[in-house]
């Protein structure tokens, strides 16, 4: 039997590669409305949505485009308008930048004649001197204060410096003295005539007194740490006029020096001779000395006097001392 023709209105299918995508038949055929369930009116559009998507992506990347070219050109202008405002607030920059480079030039040990005739040169030096003034300034302000804190907080925790990052010093004040001592005892060596009664009792410990890093023991300061030290000494001499045993009122007052295992070595002495009216009780008179010297570890340093006829009642004004100098 001969195949029947296809119909007005019905679908092909084609035969090649198997495709079961339907086709519509030659001929013409109704119209019919578009529906939900995909007819043809649903076809047309789509074809209108795929025609409009590829123009609005054009549109927005061309509108891109555009406002990254605004911001880049804005950004140009911004920079240019800065520049020129500072090349106007500082015309001498091309010449203090000359300077720099004629300075970075100089070979090591070189005169700087050349560059001290240019004004912008020195102008250029002057500020740089100001500034590195304020910026030392401040860096020593914040170390003050740092230090400050630290030695503040460390006191309210209560935690003290070891005392051997302390200077060594002592001062030491006068207490009565035992009129049977003799300077000639062994202990003190062999002193001479005029200053043989050593001074063997000293406060250390009192509101005029103090030890630090240096000890103390029966009239000696005895140095812990060596170097340049500074010792010094008062004694406060008050004689009886009427009845006085001396051969007369010659003030002599010495301080010794003792290394480990040696005799006495004299560093200091003072000497006065003082005529007083008949009639007064008392002749007062004070001697004071002191230098600087080179001391070691174990060294001793101890007062010798001509006479114990010494005030004893003020403590400000027989003292002995030593305290070591960073030089």
């Amino acid at each position: 039997m001969a195949p029947h023709p296809p119909s007005a209105g019905h679908y092909l299918r084609s035969d090649s590669g198997g495709s079961e995508a339907p086709m519509l038949a030659e001929g013409p055929g109704p119209g019919p409305a578009p529906g939900p369930d995909g007819g043809p009116g649903a076809v047309r559009g789509q074809r209108r949505r795929r025609r409009c998507g590829p123009l609005w992506g054009s549109v927005a990347v061309m509108a891109i485009l555009a406002v990254q070219i605004a911001s880049t050109t804005g950004l140009f202008v911004y920079f240019t308008m800065a520049i020129s405002k500072l090349k106007s607030q500082a015309p001498g920059s091309a010449e203090e930048l000359r300077c720099l480079q004629m300075l970075n030039q100089q070979p090591e040990g070189s005169s700087l004649e050349e560059l001290s005739s240019s004004q912008t040169c020195l102008k250029l030096a002057s500020t740089i001197k100001a500034y590195v003034a304020t910026v030392t300034e401040n860096i020593l302000r914040r170390s003050a204060v740092k230090e400050a804190r630290r030695s503040y907080f460390n006191t309210s925790e209560g935690q003290v410096p070891p005392k051997t990052a302390r200077k060594p010093s002592a001062h030491l004040t006068l207490r009565p003295q035992s009129l049977t001592q003799d300077g000639t005892w062994e202990r003190f060596g062999n002193l001479s005539q005029s200053c043989r009664h050593a001074i063997t009792r000293w406060e250390h410990s009192t509101l005029h007194s103090h030890l630090q890093n240096i000890t103390y023991r029966d009239g000696r300061l005895r140095v812990e740490q060596p170097g340049k030290y500074y010792v010094y000494s008062q004694i406060y001499f008050r004689y009886r006029s009427a009845g006085a045993q001396d051969s007369g009122p010659q003030l002599v007052q010495c301080i010794q020096w003792q290394p480990p295992h040696s005799q006495p070595i004299l560093l200091l002495k003072g000497v006065g001779t003082k005529c007083w009216a008949p009639e007064a009780d008392y002749g007062l008179h004070a001697l004071y000395q002191g230098g600087l010297f080179e001391l070691k570890a174990g060294d001793e340093l101890f007062v010798s006097v001509s006479s114990l006829a010494i005030d004893y009642n003020d403590a400000a004004a027989s003292y002995f001392g030593a305290f070591r100098l960073d030089l």
